[in-house]
């Protein structure tokens, strides 16, 4: 953040509206993604029946956490599936099944219940877009600057 400093006001601006934009649209999204699982999914249980190591990139460098799956079943005993990825990365192996929900019988992935887990990144990327909108305001203030500097200065011959 320290080089974007050294950048002129406008095209800083301009850049740290970029990066919210970018940023904020990212989280609002996953939280409406996650929110829409939680509400109109089937709920249910996993049962866990592999987990793994989730490591991160550049040759396990560092361990994420647990990638796990299991087998589904709805509260409702209707739908059953033998194979479901458990969608995001556990911080400990589950020794209990696991609240879940699912999008249908074809569902390949359970959503963990989360209990409105969903919130934060779509509070936190509402926030960091009020404040993108904020900075593109003050961008179109120095771009109406700058054309009426543009306007009063005379142009050398």
């Amino acid at each position: 953040m320290f080089l974007i400093r050294l950048l002129p006001k406008l095209p800083r601006e301009i850049c740290l509206a970029v990066i919210g934009l970018i940023g904020g649209v990212f989280l609002a999204g996953h939280g409406i993604v996650q929110a829409h699982a939680e509400l109109t999914g089937m709920p249910g249980t996993v049962q866990v029946t592999d987990c793994h190591r989730a490591t991160g990139a550049w040759s396990d460098l560092w361990e994420d956490g647990w990638a796990c799956a299991g087998s589904f079943e709805s509260d409702d005993h209707s739908v059953r599936i033998p194979a479901v990825g458990i969608d995001g990365i556990l911080t400990s192996p589950p020794g209990k099944p696991l609240a879940a929900r699912v999008d249908g019988a074809s569902a390949r992935t359970a959503t963990q219940d989360s209990s409105g887990r969903w919130k934060w990144p779509a509070l936190t990327g509402v926030v960091v877009l009020a404040f993108s909108a904020w900075r593109i305001r003050s961008i179109r203030g120095l771009l109406r600057e700058r054309r009426a500097d543009a306007a009063v200065s005379p142009v050398p011959a």
